[in-house]
């Protein structure tokens, strides 16, 4: 196998693409000027790809990284492809972590300047090897012992079933030069000694042994994805929140519980990491804690609320809308939700009962739409006095977290005419004085519903 023509070596490559549904005609390909990213390029283009290039100077090896980029636009000169070299400057105690999010983050900037289909990634089966070890001795579960995924979004990694021998193989029946880097080479790094000490040791004792452990990964993978979707079920979106009813999560058993976390998590956070396991236990710890609403701040700028006994909601952690919108014949979408405005020929009783419906009188008008806030007050309908909005909201058991992310109608004097779903103002109430009326309904936006 690893004697491999070129030809050999390029249909390889092209049946991972086409069993990973790996989009290849115009990708972004991120090239270091190592033998890996070298030939996936080289590869690309054997199978008539219109790639564009892109090198990232860290700078973190002064000169020799000036000269990794000099060579990388020497390369895609000679092949006659276009080229881009970013430089970064990066500080903080972790440098490789901060180099892969720059990375990852004007490799994304760039994708989309270019009209690009994809970013391609260089990692192959040995890296697959190496970090499913390293996360085995760190005592991950499922998911970081399946390793890198071949395709996540918008990233794929057609090298990702080739090996190391074969893409040097490749590299040299084509003649192609590549760099080294020599701190791949440093013993101070966790990945380099698992690749140059405990690989070695394995593949004496079981040869092919980096293969076998990759190969293994892709089965875990296939699992976790079957249990995914098992779990998915139980995830629902509603507006701009991923939740997770709690009557249908404890009926899971527990790994699918811990599973159906991370699916509403990721729903919300798509490019945040999976989350790890102390934080999925903390989450279902929250959802056992009792009545009430209690929230977690997660990673990726995401919230996650316990509304016992009813659901685990999560949603992106970005402070509340402060817009206003003005509310008139037709539909307009607002933070989430979706407002239908039509002038009602009367005042319909059994209609105006649902909490989604309120009738006002057009004569307040024009009518806006806004998010609640501290000290808004409301004269409920038949209640003869003043409420504040967020104890009207307190008593209609709107969960806490939600309160301040619910909106209301205003009218043309700035007074609260109705709570989406809740109170609607005695002093905007349809009477027999009213000339003209207004029908309002509300829902929260769901995933499916079109832009038109």
């Amino acid at each position: 196998m690893w004697a491999m023509r070129p030809e050999d070596f390029a249909a390889a490559v092209r049946g991972t693409a086409l069993r990973f549904d790996m989009d290849l005609a115009r990708p972004l390909v991120m090239v270091s000027g190592g033998p890996d990213s070298v030939a996936m390029l080289r590869v690309l283009m054997d199978l008539g790809a219109s790639p564009v290039v892109l090198h990232v100077d860290h700078g973190l090896r002064g000169e020799e990284s000036r000269e990794d980029a000099r060579f990388v636009e020497e390369q895609c000169k000679g092949l006659g492809v276009a080229c881009e070299v970013r430089r970064i400057d990066l500080s903080g105690a972790n440098l490789q972590e901060a180099a892969r999010e720059e990375r990852y983050r004007i490799s994304k900037e760039t994708m989309r300047a270019h009209g690009l289909s994809v970013v391609a990634t260089g990692h192959i089966a040995d890296d697959v090897a190496e970090t499913v070890l390293l996360n085995l001795a760190r005592g991950a579960g499922m998911r970081g012992l399946s390793g890198i995924p071949p395709a996540r979004g918008r990233f794929v990694r057609p090298l990702i079933e080739r090996r190391k021998a074969e893409v040097l193989t490749y590299l040299e029946h084509l003649e192609q030069p590549y760099r080294i880097d020599p701190t791949n080479l440093a013993p101070k790094y966790a990945r380099n000694r698992v690749r140059l000490e405990v690989l070695p040791v394995l593949e004496k004792l079981y040869p092919g042994a980096s293969g076998n452990i990759s190969r293994a990964a892709s089965f875990l993978r296939e699992d976790l994805g079957t249990l995914e979707d098992l779990a998915a079920g139980s995830v629902h979106r509603r507006g701009g929140e991923a939740v997770v009813p709690l009557r249908g999560l404890w009926a899971l058993p527990p790994a699918l519980r811990r599973f159906a976390v991370r699916r509403a998590y990721q729903e919300v956070a798509t490019d945040a990491p999976p989350l790890g396991s102390a934080l999925v236990e903390a989450i279902l710890g929250l959802a056992e804690s009792g009545e009430g609403t209690k929230t977690l701040d997660l990673p990726g700028g995401a919230v996650v609320a316990a509304r016992a006994p009813k659901e685990l909601a999560f949603y992106p952690g970005q402070a509340p809308f402060e817009g206003e919108e003005g509310v008139c014949e037709g539909e307009l979408e607002y933070a989430g939700w979706l407002v239908a405005a039509r002038e009602a020929d009367g005042f319909d009783a059994g209609d105006a009962a649902r909490p989604e419906v309120a009738y006002l009188d057009a004569a307040f008008g024009p009518y806006r739409v806004r998010m609640a806030r501290n000290g808004d007050s409301i004269r409920p309908l038949g209640l003869g006095g003043t409420k504040k909005v967020m104890r009207a909201m307190m008593d209609r058991k709107v969960p806490g977290d939600l309160r301040r992310r619910t909106p209301v109608v205003v009218d043309g004097a700035g007074r609260v005419a109705w709570i989406f779903s809740g109170e609607i103002s005695e002093d905007h109430k349809v009477s027999g004085a009213t000339e003209r009326a207004l029908r309002l309904e509300v829902r929260e936006r769901r995933e499916g519903d079109r832009d038109d």
